[in-house]
């Protein structure tokens, strides 16, 4: 078979095709013009981009009444099935089972201790997999693909992540076959934060920044890109981990090796340790948050602190990639604002003007399912054969 080269024109003509593809499936149906103004495309090379996915039933054009004038709607075909999408954290595992139409069917959410061998978490995800399953009604045979989510960086040629990531005990493991075999499904693999970079700008579609940050705040602080409309891995999948700028040099020794990482001086599990010994008694992130909107000032001023460090942090990206838009995810981006200006500050002082005079920083989405509506993307991308990096429209 030929390979296909970036730039050629097969590969310019497969894009246009998925931009068509993309256009209707988000929105259900549209006209050729609508199609051309979204995509880009001339109305010319809609009418026959549309004449052939047609003819090879991906699309079906229909006569109908908008507006009082006769048109011709193109809507997508969409095969039957479902995905479905997991998500793994430190202490969570999250899973969504959604159609071809990106509609949630069902949901499931269990507590994973941390530090619980790998083998017991993937018997964890067997067993909400059968409970997302049976809630959404679904049999086995018409989930086609799974996507997962890992907290870690994840080397996507060896499909592995390291040992000094937030889950240590599934390191060395090929994650992609291991799902597979549990699952009984083909599977995509990719990191956490990439996914719920993935799943804010695209399921559905919502963000139409070209260039978009997401920052994922749990037990770690990770990063995931959209640069030019597109999910940005890097040379060996590890791209946007934010959470290892280095923002102290001098700081404290960090799980990677280095020292100072945002990781260490922003630590939300440390940070909910000082926050403990405020109160006399442990406390969580959402009780973290529900202290907040108490006014609980301690509670208020290490939120402010966190804010702080993260500003320092995107204020470096702001000057190297120049986004439009920065996303805070994760629990503790709940309290909103009281995070979300001492970011804006700090970056107003550190940053370029020109790198971030119109920069939106803001809360994301979905809160604590970016990433596994970003996992059910990543299969959804491969079952339609659209790759999940193709831009999206604006």
């Amino acid at each position: 078979m030929t390979e296909e080269r970036p730039g050629s024109t097969r590969s310019l003509r497969r894009r246009n095709f998925a931009r068509v593809l993309q256009a209707v499936r988000q929105t259900g149906g549209l006209t050729q013009a609508e199609i051309a103004r979204r995509s880009g495309l001339s109305p010319a090379a809609v009418t026959n981009l549309v004449r052939e996915l047609a003819a090879t039933g991906q699309v079906e054009v229909v006569d109908a009444v908008l507006n009082g004038r006769r048109s011709r709607l193109v809507s997508p075909v969409l095969p039957p099935g479902h995905v479905l999408g997991v998500d793994i954290g430190r202490s969570h595992i999250r899973a969504c089972l959604a159609d071809l139409g990106q509609n949630v069917v069902a949901q499931g959410h269990r507590r994973m201790a941390p530090g619980l061998p790998a083998e017991q978490g993937l018997e964890l995800v067997h067993q909400l997999y059968q409970e997302v399953l049976e809630l959404g009604g679904v049999a086995r045979d018409e989930v086609l693909r799974a996507g997962v989510g890992v907290a870690g960086p994840l080397d996507q040629a060896s499909q592995q992540i390291g040992a000094g990531t937030m889950l240590p005990e599934w390191a060395g493991r090929d994650l992609r076959e291991r799902f597979a075999q549990v699952l009984g499904l083909p599977v995509s693999v990719d990191n956490d934060a990439n996914l719920g970079a993935l799943g804010e700008h695209a399921w559905p579609p919502g963000h139409s920044a070209r260039s978009m940050v997401y920052v994922r705040l749990a037990t770690g602080i990770g990063g995931g890109l959209i640069l030019d409309g597109r999910l940005y891995r890097g040379a060996n999948g590890v791209a946007g981990e934010i959470g290892h700028a280095t923002i102290d040099e001098n700081g404290p020794l960090c799980r990677c090796g280095n020292r100072g990482c945002l990781e260490t001086v922003a630590s939300i599990p440390g940070l909910l340790r000082v926050l403990a010994s405020a109160v006399d008694r442990p406390v969580d992130v959402d009780g973290w948050v529900d202290l907040v909107g108490r006014g609980h000032t301690t509670a208020i001023r290490l939120v402010e602190e966190l804010g702080h460090h993260l500003g320092v942090a995107v204020s470096n990206l702001c000057n190297l990639i120049n986004p439009s838009v920065v996303l805070m995810g994760g629990p503790i981006s709940a309290v909103g604002e009281i995070l979300l200006e001492p970011i804006r500050a700090e970056v107003r002082r550190r940053s370029m003007t020109a790198a971030s005079g119109d920069l939106r920083i803001e809360r994301s989405r979905h809160g604590e399912l970016s990433e596994v509506y970003g996992a059910c993307h990543l299969a959804l991308s491969q079952v339609t054969g659209l790759a999940q990096d193709v831009a999206e429209l604006d």
